[in-house]
Order: structure tokens, then sequence, then C-alpha cells
């Protein structure tokens, strides 16, 4: 779906949710977090432990109530919640909990014996998730009990719109009585739709949508997948959504984390594209979150890609709230989907070609070949162009482990945890503005705690941290090239200054669009020479955080010159150009390049291309002479 159009479903289900009535059955949980910081540990004078100070205790809805929160925050008028807590601190403070929610709700019922109510709590040591202590695992469900939730859901049927049921834990609620009775509701309420997702009994539900993700599916085949696995192929996926179909007989939706979800109704299948993320994630209950978003599309009668996507907004919301089971509200949706980044071409099937020149094509070929000869081209510098940078992430890191311990020493395993998170950042983050990345650093800064809050610095004080470091990193080489002593094009990605010449010569008006500051990607492009093959200008960070110099360009492009995208390829090693392109309806040419060697493949770079939208990836412009002809549909 066009962003345009998720965004439309967005306002249409949030606009009639108030006037929509839920019906929520389920395991109501609490999550209680303690935040811990190491440097607090002391020993017990009574007993000689360690004692753990807690310096800030948050609780919070936990399943079914998360569910029960994300469908209040969303904006349904009426959320009728249908479980059982017991006669403890917990239960009383879910229920408060419940009402600040939606004061008008109806309370969970306080079975009195047999009955504690379920609860995680969370130690959370700086910054990081521990072992956690649960209660309210060996509950027994009295039948009297039974009686009164299966009447509670009779009189709600009347006035649902769809009807929500959620299983977390082993036995609780659902005992085999409570299950028939439910199976009854669903046969006299075809025109309701229940959507059960269930982590243990999905397949007793009949005549429901139910909501799996890839290992519960697998599971519920039969088949064991490898934990470390994440995600099956599409084709395998839906050879085992249609096998699934076939012994249940009931619809699915199939939620795939980044690479987002797929429905089948028996018939066709339907998708939504993943959300991609830069930030660090907290993916605890990310499922009750498109669990909810889906509902709220299912009431309001949406269509199944319309559910699809809207769930998937919901949840992306959520995962980036950490240490807590967030929820949505509308604004916070419609914000996330108006600006957010989507994973392509998770499903594509890329092969590599020799012919006209040798690439791996991800994009069907017949549609690369039917565009017009381009006119325009907008190139990433690092990495694309230049390598004079070659090594700034190893630079960049260590920036990043001195910022988040304050240069304090800290235990190994913290440490390396430490290391693994800058890692991931600045993977995902390759070719935003670098003063963008010091926001994202200064977040991780804040949830290790390790700086107290008034140390920590301003993102430019770090950006300009890194800028020296990576300046002292490079020198060596820039004073090579200044001296005469480095031929520049031992200093770019082979063909690359050949390819940039060749473009400029033949007509197409060449752009040159980096996240480095633009002082420095101008000099560095005077000081290898090829600055004068950017006739459409050369454009780097000016540290305004809200403005990305590669989106700059493009728009500068399209509404300044009213050039039609189809005759516009992007060239970059990072995602945020293919994004770009892709978004826009460019040619997205990655560029899989070896920064030390100059020219062949890093398979490194190849995961995240692929799934920022690249349509042709090539190592290098060694074949610039076939490149050419061929972007300038000249090939013979």
């Amino acid at each position: 779906m066009k962003r345009e159009d998720i965004l439309d479903a967005v306002e249409k289900a949030t606009s009639v949710a108030k006037d929509k009535t839920v019906v929520l059955v389920g395991d109501f949980c609490l999550d209680v977090y303690y935040h811990i910081n190491s440097a607090d540990l002391e020993p017990s004078l009574e007993t000689g432990l360690m004692v753990r100070r807690v310096n800030k205790l948050k609780d919070s809805l936990g399943g079914a109530g998360n569910v029960f929160a994300n469908l209040c925050a969303l904006g349904f008028g009426n959320v009728v919640p249908v479980g059982v807590i017991g006669k403890d601190m917990f239960g009383f403070e879910m229920q408060r909990l419940m009402q600040e929610w939606l004061p008008s709700s109806k309370p969970l019922y306080v079975q009195p014996n047999d009955w504690t109510t379920p609860a995680y709590m969370k130690p959370i040591l700086d910054g990081k998730e521990q072992e956690r202590i649960d209660t309210g695992l060996g509950n027994t469900i009295t039948e009297e009990t039974v009686d009164i939730l299966l009447s509670e859901i009779g009189k709600a049927l009347k006035s649902a719109d769809v009807v929500l049921i959620n299983q977390q834990l082993e036995g609780s609620i659902y005992t085999d009585r409570f299950i028939e009775g439910i199976n009854k509701f669903i046969i006299e309420n075809p025109q309701i739709p229940f959507i059960v997702d269930a982590r243990t009994i999905q397949h007793r539900f009949h005549g429901v949508w139910h909501k799996l993700n890839t290992h519960e599916l697998a599971g519920e085949c039969g088949i064991e997948l490898d934990p470390m696995k994440s995600e099956l192929p599409i084709d395998e996926l839906k050879a085992l959504m249609e096998r699934y179909y076939k012994q249940v007989g009931d619809k699915m939706i199939v939620s795939r984390g980044e690479y987002g979800a797929t429905a089948y109704d028996g018939n066709l299948f339907a998708t939504a594209e993943g959300i991609a993320f830069m930030c660090e994630l907290d993916t605890v209950g990310a499922g009750d979150s498109f669990f909810s978003g889906f509902a709220l599309a299912m009431a309001a009668d949406l269509t199944l890609e319309e559910a699809l996507n809207i769930g998937n907004g919901v949840s992306g919301v959520t995962v980036q709230k950490l240490h807590q089971t967030g929820t949505a509200t509308p604004e916070e949706l419609k914000t996330l989907l108006e600006k957010c980044d989507y994973t392509y071409n998770a499903d594509a099937k890329p092969y590599m070609v020799t012919e006209p020149f040798n690439a791996e094509i991800v994009t069907d070929w017949s549609l690369i070949e039917a565009r017009p000869a381009i006119e325009y081209a907008v190139f990433d510098h690092d990495g694309t162009i230049s390598v004079l940078r070659e090594g700034w992430e190893e630079v960049m890191e260590a920036c990043m482990i001195d910022a988040i311990t304050g240069g304090k020493e800290v235990d190994l395993k913290i440490l390396e945890d430490i290391r693994v998170t800058c890692r991931k950042l600045i993977t995902k983050s390759t070719g935003i503005q670098t003063i963008n990345q010091m926001v994202l650093l200064c977040d991780i800064i804040k949830d290790y705690g390790i700086v107290p809050d008034k140390e920590i610095k301003t993102i430019q004080e770090y950006k300009a941290i890194y800028n020296a470091a990576l300046m002292d990193h490079i020198h060596h080489r820039l004073q090579l090239v200044e001296e005469g002593l480095l031929d520049p094009k031992e200093a770019t990605v082979a063909g690359s200054i050949a390819f940039l010449k060749a473009l400029a010569e033949n007509g197409v008006k060449v752009y040159l669009a980096s996240g480095t500051d633009t002082d420095d990607v101008r000099h560095e492009a005077e000081l290898l020479g090829y600055a004068e093959f950017f006739t459409g200008g050369i454009f780097g960070s000016v540290g305004d955080v809200n403005n990305d110099p590669k989106r700059q360009v493009l728009s500068q492009i399209i509404e300044k010159e009213a050039v039609d995208t189809r005759k516009l390829a992007i060239f970059g090693d990072g995602p945020v150009e293919m994004r770009v392109a892709h978004d826009n309806g460019a040619l997205a040419f990655g560029v899989l390049s070896n920064e030390v060697r100059r020219y062949g493949r890093n398979e490194s770079k190849h995961a995240r291309l692929l799934h920022a939208g690249a349509d042709i990836l090539v190592p290098d412009f060694l074949e610039y002479r076939k490149i050419v002809p061929f972007l300038l549909n000249k090939q013979s």
C-alpha cells in the first residue's frame, strides 16, 4: 500500500473508534520494573548479602492488560474486559491502572481463593533487563467463576463490534468448559469477528481469526524451527499457512517482525511491509500492540491489507518504548506512519547477471529495462565514491563506547553489551547525518544510566568529539593526497571518478549528497579532483537534525526542476539513499563497496541495501563503460 493510503486507513479507523465496542477475554497480568544501578550495590549490615537499591519503580499492564491499555489508547469508546485477578496488592494495582485508562470500564472479577494475580517482576540493572520473578502461575479457576465469565461475555456480545481472546498462561481461565462456551458464542455470532492470540491453545478455537508469529505457526503444524532463525522465506511461510488452514479451516494473520505481516483467508494472501528502525527496540508486548491495531481496523470494517498495516504501525510505536509494555495513541501512530522507513524486498530473490554488466538484480529486470534514460543522478559520498574515511565505523564505535561509559571502567559483560549495541546502531544508521547518529547515541547513554544526567553532553559536543577523532584517523591519507604522494584514484571506489566524468559529459545533472558536514565534503571532492562533475551541486550536513541532505536534494530536484523520477538514479552504499530512491520512484543503485580494497563486494552491506529497497547491486564502477550506456538507453 502507498503511504498516503495507509494514513487514510488510520484516519478512518481512529475516527470511529469512540463508537466501537471490543470485548477482551484473557489473562490479565502486571509488569513491575525495578530500575537499579550497579554503582548503588552495597552489602546488608544484617545479612552480608548484596542490597540492590531501586532508584525507580514503575508498573504497567501486561498480557491481556497490555491489550486493554492499547485498545484504550487507540480510542475505543467501550472496552469490556473479561478476566480474573486475586485479592492481593497486584490485583488492586491492576484495577487502579485499568480505571485510569477507562473509568467507565467494568472491573475484573476477583476470585477470593486459589488465585494470585499474575505479575512479572523485572529488575533493570544498568539499563538491561535481568532474570525476572513471576507470580500467579499455579492458579485454579472455580466452576462458579467460569459461569460468571461466560455470563459476562454473553451480555457484552449484544453490542460487540469485535472480540479478542488472549491466552498467556498455562491453565488460568481456559478450562475445557470455558473454551467450549466461547466456541458456542462464536457459532451463534457469525457477524462478529473473533480474533485469537493464544500461546498454547490456539487450535482449540474454531471459526476465528488466528493471530500467530512464524514460530507459533510452525509449532501448530508440528514443526520446530531453529530458535535463532526468526524468519522463513515467503514461499515456505505461505505453504505453512495453507497447511494450517487445512487443519483448522480458519483465517489467520502471521506477524513477521521487521518483515511485516501476512494474512490468509483461505483464498487470498495479503501482506504489509515491515517497519525499519535505527534505535534500540523492546519487543515485549509487540504482539499485543499488533493485535490491538488489527482489531481496531476490523471493528472499523477496513480491508485486510489496511488492518495489517495498522497493526504493524501500532506495534512500531510501542517497540520503541523501552522497559515498558507501551501503548500507541492515534497521534503517535500517525506520526510514525508519516515518516517511518519500511523494510523492502523482504521476500525478494536477487539473482546475478553478467549482461549488460556484472550486477545482482533485485527488481524485475523488465521494469528496470523499461525505464527511460536517466537525466539526473544523486550520489552518496563516503563509501560510494571516496574511501578516505574508511574505518570511520571503528572510530565512531570507540567514541560511542567512551560516551556511554563516561570513560569509566565497567563490567566486561556490560562493556560487550554496549559494544554490540553501538555496532547495531552504526550499521542501521549508516548514511544518515552524523548529528542524527548523535541523537541516537544520547538515547542509549540515558538508557544505560552509567553517566549521570547532568554530565551528558549535547549532541553537538558528541559530534565534535567524533569528528576530531575521525580527522586524526584520516589525517595521514589527506596529507598524502595533498602532497601528491597518493593518486586520487587510490582513494576512491574503483571506476567512480571515470563514471562521474562520463555521466557529466553525457549531460546528466549530477548531485552529491552526504551526511558529512558540507565544508568537509566539498573540500574532499575538490582534493580528489571530481567536484567539477557535480553539476547539480554538493550538499552535506548543516547540523540540522530535521534536514537530511539526501532528502533535501531529492526534494529540490523534484520540486524545483519538476523531474520525472523515472529519469533519476540514486547511488549509494547506505540504506538512506536506497529508501529515498525507492520511496520516490527513482532507480536505487546499491554499491556493495569494499572500502579497503576499493573494488569487489563487501557482503556486510548486502542485507541493509537489499532491505532498504535497492533495485540493482554492484560492487564498484569498474564496468562504467557498460553501465553508462545502459543508463542512457544507448546499449547496443
